[in-house]
C-alpha cells in the first residue's frame, strides 16, 4: 500500500515553501548587494578589526565595472594615496564580497611580514573575502570568511568624501598623533556608581601586532587599590577615531568614538552621545605600585635604560653613578646597549647590563633576592652574578655599589622634557632625591 501511495504521487503536487527557486534568490541577493555598494553616491566609510592585530579604517567607492578605490589608515602613504583594485560579488557560502586583486585590505592578509609587519604566513589574520550579513538604510555589514571579523560600512556624506579625497585622513591622523604626543597623562572622568573615576587614557597608533591600533582606559575604583582597565581596537577617520566591535566598555559605559569638540579640544563619546572631554594631568593617575610587580597580572615589571642613556629632563643622584659606569665601559672600548632592572619572580630581582665588545653582544647580570612590603623593595646584599658580572667588575662597580644602598620605593618619575615615555623609578628610601629611573 505504501508503494502504491508513493507511486501515485505526482511531482506537480509538491508546493514549495518559497516563492522563488534557490538560484533566483541567490541572483537577487547578489544584485541587491552589488546595487547597494555601487549606488552610494559619496562612497563608504569602513572599519575592519583584524584577528591578530588592531583595527583599520577605510574610505571606499565601488562602481558598476567592478572597480573599487580606497584610502586606508595603514600608514601615511595609504592615507593620502588612492588605491585601485577590483571586486566581485558572488555566491559561495552565501553572498560574498571578494576583493580579487591586491589592495590595502590585502596588505593586512599578506603572509610576507616585510610588506606590512604582520606575522609570517598569516599576516594580521585578516580576510579579503567577506560574507554578506545585513543592510540598513545607511550601512552594510559583512563578516570575514576565515577570521570572522566584521567589515562595517557606513555611507559617507559629500563633506566626508571631499575630506578623504583631499588627503584628509592623513591630516586627521597627524593631528590626533600630535594631540596625544603633547598631552601629558591624558584622562577622562567616568562616573561609576557614586564615584567619579579619573581614567587614564592611552592610544597606540602603531601597527605592532600585540598592541598597535588600540586604545586603553585604566582607573582605580573607590577602594583606592583595585585597578580596572579596558581596551578596544580603533580605526582612524577624517572626523577622529572610531571604536570597533561595539565600542570600548569601561565600568558600564560604552564609548564609541573620539571626535573634536573644537579645534583643540578632543573628546570621547558614548553610545548615547554623552561627551567625555580628554584632560591632562601633570602626574600619572594610577599609583605605580599598583602597576609594577610580579606576576604578569601587573602592567609593568621591568625598567629599561636604552643605548641612548638615561631619559632626559630628570634630576637624580643616580645619574652620575650610571654615567660613571658608561664611561668605565667606554674606557675599555666597550659600549652599553641597555641596562634593565627586572622582577623575574616574587622573590628574584635581576640587574642586567647589555654591552657590545668587538662587535659582539654580551650581558653581565646578577640576581638579588628581594622582599616587598607595599611600595618598598628590599634587596639582599648577596647577588649571584653570571660569568660576565665578575669579569666586568671594574666597569660595573658604580652600579653594583649603588644597588646596595636600598631599600627602594616604587614610584613614577617625571621629566621636564615632554613625551619621553612612561618613566618608572626605584627611589632610595634614605634619599628620595636619588633614584634609578628608566622606561617602563
Amino acid at each position: 500500500m505504501a508503494l502504491l501511495i508513493i507511486s501515485g504521487c505526482k511531482k506537480s503536487s509538491f508546493v514549495s515553501d518559497f516563492d522563488q527557486k534557490p538560484e533566483e534568490r541567490i541572483a537577487e541577493s547578489i544584485a541587491s548587494v552589488t546595487n547597494t555598494l555601487t549606488s552610494a553616491p559619496n562612497g563608504w566609510i569602513a572599519t575592519l578589526p583584524t584577528n591578530a592585530g588592531g583595527a583599520y579604517g577605510f574610505y571606499m567607492t565601488f562602481d558598476a565595472n567592478q572597480n573599487v578605490t580606497m584610502y586606508a589608515d595603514l600608514n601615511d602613504n595609504t592615507a593620502k594615496t588612492l588605491g585601485k583594485s577590483t571586486f566581485r560579488v558572488k555566491a559561495v557560502l552565501g553572498t560574498e564580497l571578494i576583493f580579487d586583486t591586491y589592495n590595502y585590505i590585502s596588505m593586512l592578509a599578506d603572509p610576507n611580514n616585510s610588506v606590512f609587519g604582520g606575522a609570517g604566513n598569516t599576516g594580521f589574520k585578516s580576510d579579503v573575502e567577506f560574507i554578506y550579513v545585513r543592510s540598513t538604510a545607511d550601512s552594510i555589514f559583512f563578516v570575514g570568511k576565515a577570521y570572522r571579523q566584521t567589515l562595517a560600512m557606513v555611507k559617507a556624506t559629500a563633506v566626508q568624501k571631499a575630506a578623504y579625497t583631499a588627503e584628509g585622513l592623513k591630516t586627521s591622523a597627524d593631528k590626533l598623533k600630535s594631540f596625544f604626543a603633547t598631552t601629558q597623562n591624558p584622562y577622562i572622568e567616568v562616573i561609576s556608581g557614586s564615584t567619579t573615576i579619573k581614567a587614564g587614557l592611552s592610544v597606540n597608533f602603531t601597527n605592532v601586532l600585540a598592541s598597535g591600533k588600540r586604545t586603553t582606559l585604566t582607573g582605580i575604583l573607590a577602594d583606592g587599590t583595585t585597578v580596572v582597565s579596558a581596551t578596544n581596537k580603533i580605526a582612524l577617520t577624517t572626523d577622529g577615531i572610531s571604536m570597533t566591535s561595539g565600542g570600548l566598555v569601561f565600568q558600564g559605559v560604552t564609548l564609541v568614538k573620539f571626535a573634536w569638540k573644537d579645534a583643540t579640544t578632543l573628546a570621547m563619546y558614548d553610545a548615547a552621545g554623552k561627551e567625555y572631554i580628554i584632560k591632562s594631568s601633570p602626574v600619572p593617575l594610577t599609583p605605580l605600585p599598583l602597576l609594577f610587580g610580579f606576576p604578569s597580572s601587573y602592567t609593568y615589571r621591568k625598567i629599561t635604560i636604552s643605548s641612548a642613556g638615561l631619559p632626559t629632563g630628570v634630576s637624580s643622584g643616580f645619574t652620575a653613578v650610571y654615567n660613571s659606569m658608561v664611561s668605565k665601559f667606554a674606557a675599555t672600548n666597550r659600549s652599553i646597549s641597555s641596562t634593565t632592572f627586572t622582577l623575574t619572580s616574587n622573590s628574584v630581582f635581576e640587574v642586567a647590563v647589555n654591552y657590545i665588545s668587538n662587535n659582539s653582544a654580551f650581558v653581565a647580570s646578577a640576581t638579588y633576592g628581594y622582599t616587598r612590603n607595599g611600595d618598598v623593595i628590599t634587596l639582599d646584599n648577596n647577588p649571584v652574578g653570571n660569568v660576565n658580572w665578575p669579569t666586568r667588575a671594574t666597569e660595573i662597580k658604580p652600579l653594583a655599589d649603588y644597588m646596595l644602598t636600598g631599600p627602594f620605593r616604587i614610584d613614577w618619575v617625571t621629566s621636564t622634557i615632554p613625551n619621553v615615555g612612561s618613566l618608572g623609578g626605584l627611589y632610595r628610601t634614605a634619599d628620595a632625591s636619588s633614584f634609578i629611573y628608566g622606561t617602563l
